[in-house]
């Protein structure tokens, strides 16, 4: 069915879902929904067409402004509004640092813990959901959505997960490691690309200025030198893979997966882009 002003395609059984949280929304409850799935699958077009839909039905705003990829901005913001439309997108840009679970999940569970109160629906994209802290995943998210490309070639695809079936996904995976979501999805659908139809180019190149910003802070000085020292000397490896053994990114992210480095192709290029005229390469004469 076509939905709000902007006019885009929405299936009616996820219009459906998002109907009955607007109702919880309208009570005592707040709402937090992960979207889940790989790098560049399409979940922040995703996102941003339920966050705009759920913006209209409730006369909430949502702008460029209400995405967010830095955890302290995030935190700051859900803490001090109220009825807040917060689209935390790509969370996981946290996990490109090491220290993502002694920092950052404490942090993460005070920003779900502070919503509650604060009658926030919050969407949060992440490629891989069980990375979130267990309190998360099993008590605090509603729901799920997971999107993903039909026979790895048609993006635009998605299931809904309900709360009981979520978390019986969640199960599986830590007893078996196999995210199941053929057997456990409440439905299925597609979704159209809607970013361009809701955000005017300025609202767009903004968002995009967000995201580099926030991959340039993981090595930003507020590391301890020990830590930057460190990702210095990853972003050059990245680089001189890249560029001095001329392979490709997925080439570079099955190498350092097999070294125990877990890292998506689609971070690769955007480190490569990022650091590959910043980070000079030093080669010895021999």
């Amino acid at each position: 069915m076509i939905v709000t002003d902007k006019e885009y395609f929405m299936e009616k059984k996820y219009t459906e879902k998002l109907d009955l949280l607007i109702k919880r929304l309208e009570g005592t409850d707040d709402v937090v929904i992960i979207i889940d799935g790989d790098e560049g699958q399409g979940k922040t077009e995703f996102s941003a067409g339920t966050c705009y839909y759920v913006s209209q039905m409730m006369g909430r705003k949502y702008d460029v402004n209400n995405i967010f990829f830095n955890l302290d901005e995030v935190i700051d913001f859900a803490a001090k509004t109220k009825e807040q439309i917060i689209h935390f997108d790509e969370a996981a840009l946290g996990l490109l640092t090491t220290q993502w679970q002694q920092k950052a999940q404490q942090k993460f569970i005070q920003l779900i813990m502070t919503s509650r109160k604060k009658k926030h629906f919050i969407l949060i994209c992440i490629p891989k959901f069980h990375r979130l802290p267990q309190y998360v995943i099993e008590e605090r998210t509603i729901g799920m959505v997971h999107i993903y490309s039909r026979k790895d070639m048609q993006k635009g695809r998605f299931c809904y997960f309900t709360k009981k079936r979520k978390n019986s996904l969640y199960h599986d995976w830590t007893k078996k490691k196999i995210k199941n979501y053929k057997k456990y999805h409440s439905f299925h659908g597609s979704f159209p690309l809607v970013m361009e139809k809701i955000f005017d180019d300025e609202g767009l190149k903004e968002y995009e200025r967000k995201k580099d910003e926030a991959i340039m802070s993981i090595t930003a000085t507020k590391q301890k030198p020990r830590e930057a020292k460190w990702m210095e000397q990853r972003n050059r490896l990245i680089v001189g893979l890249r560029k001095k053994l001329n392979l490709n990114s997925p080439a570079v992210q099955e190498l350092l997966i097999s070294w125990g480095v877990e890292i998506t192709a689609s971070q690769i290029r955007e480190l490569t882009t990022l650091y590959g005229q910043q980070i000079p390469l030093q080669t010895k004469n021999t």
